[in-house]
Protein backbone atom coordinates (compact mmCIF):
# COMPACT_ATOMS: atom_id res chain seq x y z
CA UNK A 1 0.00 0.00 0.00
CA UNK A 2 2.81 2.19 0.71
CA UNK A 3 6.19 3.24 -1.57
CA UNK A 4 9.25 1.53 -1.19
CA UNK A 5 12.61 3.01 -0.89
CA UNK A 6 11.87 7.06 -0.04
CA UNK A 7 13.06 8.28 3.33
CA UNK A 8 9.78 8.77 5.68
CA UNK A 9 9.86 12.15 8.25
CA UNK A 10 9.47 9.64 11.66
CA UNK A 11 9.66 12.31 14.31
CA UNK A 12 11.25 16.01 15.45
CA UNK A 13 14.38 16.03 17.11
CA UNK A 14 13.27 16.49 20.65
CA UNK A 15 10.73 13.46 20.36
CA UNK A 16 13.44 11.41 19.99
CA UNK A 17 16.33 11.14 22.98
CA UNK A 18 17.06 7.73 25.36
CA UNK A 19 13.15 7.09 26.22
CA UNK A 20 12.24 4.87 23.40
CA UNK A 21 9.57 6.72 21.24
CA UNK A 22 6.47 4.49 19.34
CA UNK A 23 5.67 5.35 16.02
CA UNK A 24 3.33 3.24 13.67
CA UNK A 25 4.76 4.36 9.84
CA UNK A 26 3.30 2.39 6.88
CA UNK A 27 1.54 0.22 9.01
CA UNK A 28 5.02 -0.97 10.71
CA UNK A 29 5.66 -0.26 14.47
CA UNK A 30 8.89 1.60 14.60
CA UNK A 31 10.61 2.18 18.15
CA UNK A 32 12.99 5.25 17.93
CA UNK A 33 15.56 6.43 20.56
CA UNK A 34 19.46 7.62 20.82
CA UNK A 35 22.93 5.64 20.91
CA UNK A 36 25.54 7.22 23.11
CA UNK A 37 26.91 9.30 20.57
CA UNK A 38 23.36 10.76 19.88
CA UNK A 39 22.65 9.69 16.51
CA UNK A 40 19.34 8.38 16.14
CA UNK A 41 18.27 4.26 16.09
CA UNK A 42 15.04 2.95 14.53
CA UNK A 43 14.38 -0.32 14.99
CA UNK A 44 11.12 -2.31 14.68
CA UNK A 45 9.12 -1.93 17.48
CA UNK A 46 8.86 -5.72 18.50
CA UNK A 47 10.87 -8.25 20.60
CA UNK A 48 11.11 -10.93 18.30
CA UNK A 49 10.14 -13.55 21.57
CA UNK A 50 6.77 -12.65 22.42
CA UNK A 51 6.42 -9.44 20.22
CA UNK A 52 6.04 -7.00 22.98
CA UNK A 53 6.79 -3.35 22.10
CA UNK A 54 10.51 -2.48 22.96
CA UNK A 55 9.36 0.82 23.48
CA UNK A 56 8.25 0.20 26.60
CA UNK A 57 11.39 -0.93 27.49
CA UNK A 58 14.74 0.68 28.20
CA UNK A 59 17.55 2.16 26.15
CA UNK A 60 20.59 0.61 27.48
CA UNK A 61 23.55 2.57 25.25
CA UNK A 62 23.60 1.23 22.16
CA UNK A 63 21.33 -1.34 22.73
CA UNK A 64 17.42 -1.11 24.08
CA UNK A 65 16.23 -4.11 26.40
CA UNK A 66 12.54 -5.48 26.63
CA UNK A 67 11.29 -5.07 29.92
CA UNK A 68 9.15 -8.12 29.31
CA UNK A 69 11.55 -11.28 28.90
CA UNK A 70 14.87 -9.33 28.69
CA UNK A 71 15.51 -9.88 25.72
CA UNK A 72 18.25 -6.83 23.90
CA UNK A 73 18.84 -5.98 20.54
CA UNK A 74 21.44 -3.93 19.51
CA UNK A 75 21.24 -0.60 17.25
CA UNK A 76 21.51 -2.84 14.23
CA UNK A 77 18.35 -4.89 15.30
CA UNK A 78 20.42 -7.73 16.03
CA UNK A 79 19.48 -9.83 19.72
CA UNK A 80 22.72 -9.21 21.54
CA UNK A 81 21.13 -11.40 25.10
CA UNK A 82 18.66 -13.49 25.71
CA UNK A 83 18.49 -14.21 29.83
CA UNK A 84 19.98 -17.87 30.75
CA UNK A 85 20.94 -18.77 27.36
CA UNK A 86 23.75 -18.52 25.46
CA UNK A 87 22.95 -19.66 21.63
CA UNK A 88 20.90 -16.66 20.15
CA UNK A 89 19.25 -17.81 16.54
CA UNK A 90 19.02 -15.59 13.95
CA UNK A 91 15.51 -15.04 13.79
CA UNK A 92 15.44 -13.68 16.64
CA UNK A 93 17.29 -10.84 15.38
CA UNK A 94 14.85 -7.86 14.02
CA UNK A 95 14.75 -5.30 11.74
CA UNK A 96 16.84 -1.89 11.57
CA UNK A 97 15.69 1.08 9.37
CA UNK A 98 18.51 3.68 8.35
CA UNK A 99 18.11 6.82 10.20
CA UNK A 100 19.64 10.50 9.45
CA UNK A 101 18.38 13.49 11.48
CA UNK A 102 18.78 16.36 9.16
CA UNK A 103 16.62 19.64 8.48
CA UNK A 104 15.59 19.81 11.69
CA UNK A 105 13.47 16.27 11.34
CA UNK A 106 14.33 12.94 11.61
CA UNK A 107 13.90 10.46 8.91
CA UNK A 108 13.66 6.63 8.45
CA UNK A 109 14.32 4.56 5.04
CA UNK A 110 11.46 2.38 4.16
CA UNK A 111 13.42 0.17 1.55
CA UNK A 112 16.36 -1.82 0.55
CA UNK A 113 19.11 -0.79 3.09
CA UNK A 114 21.45 -1.15 0.80
CA UNK A 115 19.74 2.04 -1.29
CA UNK A 116 19.48 3.98 0.98
CA UNK A 117 21.36 7.90 0.72
CA UNK A 118 21.29 10.97 2.96
CA UNK A 119 21.22 13.06 -0.10
CA UNK A 120 17.66 11.57 -1.11
CA UNK A 121 16.20 13.36 1.90
CA UNK A 122 14.06 16.41 0.63
CA UNK A 123 16.32 19.48 0.33
CA UNK A 124 15.39 22.21 2.54
CA UNK A 125 18.07 24.68 3.11
CA UNK A 126 15.90 27.47 3.91
CA UNK A 127 15.54 25.49 7.47
CA UNK A 128 19.44 26.23 8.18
CA UNK A 129 19.45 29.65 6.56
CA UNK A 130 20.86 32.62 8.96
CA UNK A 131 18.83 34.99 7.42
CA UNK A 132 15.15 32.85 8.49
CA UNK A 133 13.79 31.69 11.64
CA UNK A 134 12.43 28.27 11.68
CA UNK A 135 8.91 27.04 13.71
CA UNK A 136 8.36 23.25 13.68
CA UNK A 137 4.71 21.66 14.18
CA UNK A 138 3.43 17.99 14.42
CA UNK A 139 0.26 16.99 14.28
CA UNK A 140 -1.28 13.33 14.59
CA UNK A 141 -4.42 13.33 12.12
CA UNK A 142 -7.48 10.72 11.65
CA UNK A 143 -7.16 10.47 7.92
CA UNK A 144 -5.15 9.36 5.05
CA UNK A 145 -2.03 11.14 4.63
CA UNK A 146 -3.06 12.11 0.78
CA UNK A 147 -5.87 13.31 1.57
CA UNK A 148 -3.99 15.77 4.10
CA UNK A 149 -1.50 16.57 1.00
CA UNK A 150 -4.79 17.21 -1.07
CA UNK A 151 -5.85 19.88 1.06
CA UNK A 152 -2.27 21.49 0.47
CA UNK A 153 -2.28 20.95 -3.29
CA UNK A 154 -5.39 22.73 -3.24
CA UNK A 155 -4.44 25.75 -3.30
CA UNK A 156 -7.91 27.63 -3.97
CA UNK A 157 -8.82 26.24 -0.43
CA UNK A 158 -6.73 29.26 1.61
CA UNK A 159 -9.38 31.89 0.37
CA UNK A 160 -12.21 30.02 1.52
CA UNK A 161 -11.36 27.92 4.87
CA UNK A 162 -8.18 30.55 5.92
CA UNK A 163 -10.07 34.00 4.38
CA UNK A 164 -10.20 35.36 7.73
CA UNK A 165 -6.57 34.13 8.69
CA UNK A 166 -3.60 32.78 5.89
CA UNK A 167 -5.90 33.02 2.57
CA UNK A 168 -7.35 36.10 0.53
CA UNK A 169 -10.47 37.84 0.66
CA UNK A 170 -11.44 36.80 -2.71
CA UNK A 171 -13.35 33.69 -2.03
CA UNK A 172 -16.01 35.60 -0.05
CA UNK A 173 -19.23 35.52 -2.34
CA UNK A 174 -18.78 39.43 -3.90
CA UNK A 175 -16.20 40.16 -1.99
CA UNK A 176 -13.01 42.31 -3.54
CA UNK A 177 -11.54 40.09 -6.99
CA UNK A 178 -8.12 40.58 -7.53
CA UNK A 179 -7.25 41.87 -10.61
CA UNK A 180 -5.54 38.96 -12.28
CA UNK A 181 -5.37 35.15 -11.75
CA UNK A 182 -2.53 33.44 -12.78
CA UNK A 183 -2.53 29.64 -12.49
CA UNK A 184 -0.09 26.60 -13.93
CA UNK A 185 1.13 23.36 -13.17
CA UNK A 186 4.07 21.43 -14.80
CA UNK A 187 6.20 18.18 -13.84
CA UNK A 188 9.87 18.16 -14.06
CA UNK A 189 11.25 14.38 -13.43
CA UNK A 190 9.18 13.32 -10.07
CA UNK A 191 8.13 16.65 -9.37
CA UNK A 192 5.26 18.13 -9.80
CA UNK A 193 5.21 21.86 -9.51
CA UNK A 194 2.18 24.92 -9.88
CA UNK A 195 2.79 28.67 -9.64
CA UNK A 196 -0.55 31.37 -8.56
CA UNK A 197 -0.08 34.19 -8.41
CA UNK A 198 -3.38 36.91 -7.40
CA UNK A 199 -2.51 40.69 -8.67
CA UNK A 200 -3.83 42.84 -6.03
CA UNK A 201 -5.94 41.14 -3.83
CA UNK A 202 -6.68 42.07 0.04
CA UNK A 203 -5.14 39.17 2.25
CA UNK A 204 -6.37 37.85 5.27
CA UNK A 205 -5.21 38.90 8.77
CA UNK A 206 -2.04 36.93 9.65
CA UNK A 207 -0.50 38.43 6.26
CA UNK A 208 -1.56 41.80 7.14
CA UNK A 209 0.42 41.83 10.86
CA UNK A 210 3.29 40.29 9.14
CA UNK A 211 3.72 42.49 6.64
CA UNK A 212 2.06 45.76 8.17
CA UNK A 213 0.39 45.62 5.06
CA UNK A 214 -2.48 48.76 4.80
CA UNK A 215 -3.05 48.34 0.96
CA UNK A 216 -4.00 45.08 -1.27
CA UNK A 217 -0.68 43.56 -2.71
CA UNK A 218 0.48 40.88 -5.02
CA UNK A 219 0.14 37.25 -3.56
CA UNK A 220 2.40 34.69 -5.38
CA UNK A 221 2.15 30.68 -4.22
CA UNK A 222 4.70 28.62 -5.35
CA UNK A 223 4.43 24.82 -4.75
CA UNK A 224 6.02 21.64 -5.97
CA UNK A 225 5.45 18.22 -4.77
CA UNK A 226 7.68 15.35 -4.17
CA UNK A 227 7.49 11.52 -3.15
CA UNK A 228 6.88 9.89 -1.00
CA UNK A 229 4.05 12.72 -0.21
CA UNK A 230 6.08 16.30 1.07
CA UNK A 231 4.91 19.59 -0.22
CA UNK A 232 6.91 22.73 -0.75
CA UNK A 233 5.48 26.07 -0.47
CA UNK A 234 6.67 29.14 -1.21
CA UNK A 235 5.00 32.12 -0.49
CA UNK A 236 5.80 35.95 -1.31
CA UNK A 237 3.06 38.99 -0.49
CA UNK A 238 3.90 42.52 -2.02
CA UNK A 239 3.01 45.89 -2.58
CA UNK A 240 5.19 49.28 -2.50
CA UNK A 241 5.20 49.13 1.44
CA UNK A 242 6.83 45.51 2.01
CA UNK A 243 8.03 42.55 0.42
CA UNK A 244 7.68 39.20 2.72
CA UNK A 245 8.91 35.60 1.71
CA UNK A 246 7.88 32.03 3.67
CA UNK A 247 8.50 28.71 2.89
CA UNK A 248 6.74 25.96 4.99
CA UNK A 249 7.22 22.52 4.19
CA UNK A 250 4.46 19.89 5.24
CA UNK A 251 5.58 16.43 5.37
CA UNK A 252 2.50 13.67 5.39
CA UNK A 253 3.55 10.19 6.77
CA UNK A 254 1.37 7.40 6.56
CA UNK A 255 0.35 5.59 10.11
CA UNK A 256 -1.94 3.68 8.50
CA UNK A 257 -4.20 3.56 5.44
CA UNK A 258 -6.33 6.05 7.30
CA UNK A 259 -4.49 7.77 9.82
CA UNK A 260 -0.81 10.19 9.05
CA UNK A 261 1.55 11.79 10.68
CA UNK A 262 1.88 15.47 9.59
CA UNK A 263 4.98 17.47 9.97
CA UNK A 264 5.83 20.81 9.07
CA UNK A 265 8.24 23.83 9.36
CA UNK A 266 7.69 27.48 8.54
CA UNK A 267 10.51 29.55 8.00
CA UNK A 268 10.53 33.65 7.50
CA UNK A 269 12.33 36.22 6.84
CA UNK A 270 10.72 38.55 9.02
CA UNK A 271 10.60 39.18 12.64
CA UNK A 272 13.48 37.44 13.55
CA UNK A 273 15.32 40.02 15.02
CA UNK A 274 14.30 40.80 19.05
CA UNK A 275 11.23 40.08 20.69
CA UNK A 276 8.75 41.88 18.63
CA UNK A 277 5.91 40.20 16.55
CA UNK A 278 5.86 37.88 15.30
CA UNK A 279 8.29 35.98 17.23
CA UNK A 280 8.61 32.16 16.99
CA UNK A 281 6.40 31.49 19.45
CA UNK A 282 3.38 34.05 17.75
CA UNK A 283 3.94 31.86 14.29
CA UNK A 284 4.04 28.64 16.43
CA UNK A 285 0.66 29.20 18.19
CA UNK A 286 -1.05 30.51 14.38
CA UNK A 287 0.13 27.80 12.57
CA UNK A 288 -1.07 25.34 14.81
CA UNK A 289 -4.33 27.63 15.61
CA UNK A 290 -5.07 27.15 11.93
CA UNK A 291 -4.01 24.12 10.97
CA UNK A 292 -5.62 22.16 14.20
CA UNK A 293 -8.89 24.50 13.80
CA UNK A 294 -9.67 24.90 10.20
CA UNK A 295 -7.39 22.21 8.00
CA UNK A 296 -7.75 18.81 10.37
CA UNK A 297 -11.42 18.82 11.25
CA UNK A 298 -11.74 19.49 7.03
CA UNK A 299 -9.98 16.31 6.30
CA UNK A 300 -11.23 14.29 9.14
CA UNK A 301 -14.30 15.10 7.99
CA UNK A 302 -13.57 14.00 4.81
CA UNK A 303 -12.30 10.84 5.70
CA UNK A 304 -15.33 9.92 7.76
CA UNK A 305 -17.21 10.50 4.71
CA UNK A 306 -15.20 8.18 2.37
CA UNK A 307 -15.59 5.40 4.78
CA UNK A 308 -19.36 5.71 4.48
CA UNK A 309 -19.94 6.47 1.17
CA UNK A 310 -18.30 4.12 -0.67
CA UNK A 311 -17.84 4.37 -4.88
CA UNK A 312 -18.41 7.73 -4.91
CA UNK A 313 -16.05 9.87 -7.85
CA UNK A 314 -14.82 13.06 -7.09
CA UNK A 315 -15.80 16.18 -9.44
CA UNK A 316 -12.34 17.59 -10.94
CA UNK A 317 -12.67 21.33 -11.92
CA UNK A 318 -10.26 23.58 -13.24
CA UNK A 319 -8.70 24.39 -9.67
CA UNK A 320 -7.79 20.52 -9.19
CA UNK A 321 -4.94 20.43 -11.67
CA UNK A 322 -2.02 20.33 -9.64
CA UNK A 323 -4.04 17.66 -7.85
CA UNK A 324 -5.11 15.38 -10.59
CA UNK A 325 -1.84 15.55 -11.80
CA UNK A 326 -0.16 14.47 -8.39
CA UNK A 327 -2.33 11.58 -8.59
CA UNK A 328 -1.47 10.66 -12.32
CA UNK A 329 1.85 10.72 -11.11
CA UNK A 330 1.35 8.49 -8.36
CA UNK A 331 -0.86 6.19 -9.70
CA UNK A 332 2.70 5.67 -12.30
CA UNK A 333 4.86 4.91 -9.43
CA UNK A 334 2.83 2.41 -7.79
CA UNK A 335 2.17 0.64 -10.80
CA UNK A 336 6.25 1.03 -11.43
CA UNK A 337 6.64 -1.05 -8.01
CA UNK A 338 4.17 -3.46 -8.64
CA UNK A 339 1.68 -2.17 -6.21
CA UNK A 340 -1.74 -2.20 -6.44
CA UNK A 341 -2.43 1.87 -7.04
CA UNK A 342 -4.72 2.63 -4.01
CA UNK A 343 -8.66 3.82 -3.69
CA UNK A 344 -7.32 7.34 -2.74
CA UNK A 345 -5.39 7.51 -5.60
CA UNK A 346 -7.72 6.37 -7.82
CA UNK A 347 -10.42 7.97 -6.90
CA UNK A 348 -8.95 11.48 -7.05
CA UNK A 349 -7.07 11.25 -9.99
Amino acid sequence: MFLNNYWYCAALPHEVGTKPLRRVICNEPVVLYRDIQGNPVALEDRCSHRQAPLSTGDVRGNNIQCVYHGFVFDDAGKCVHIPHQGNIPSRAHIRAYPAEEKWGFVWIWRGDAKKADASKISHLPWTTDAKRSPVYVYFHVKANHQLVADNLLDISHADYLHSNTLGSKSGIMGGPQPDKVEFRTWQEKDEIHSFRKLTNVEVASFPKKWGNFTCNVDRTNIQMWEAPNTVHVHLEFENHENKILINHDHIMTPETETTSHYFMDFTRNFGIDGDQYPTDEDIYHEQHSVISGDDLPMVEAQQENINLCKGVVDVPVKADKLISAVHRHLADMYLAQDIIVPTYVLVRR
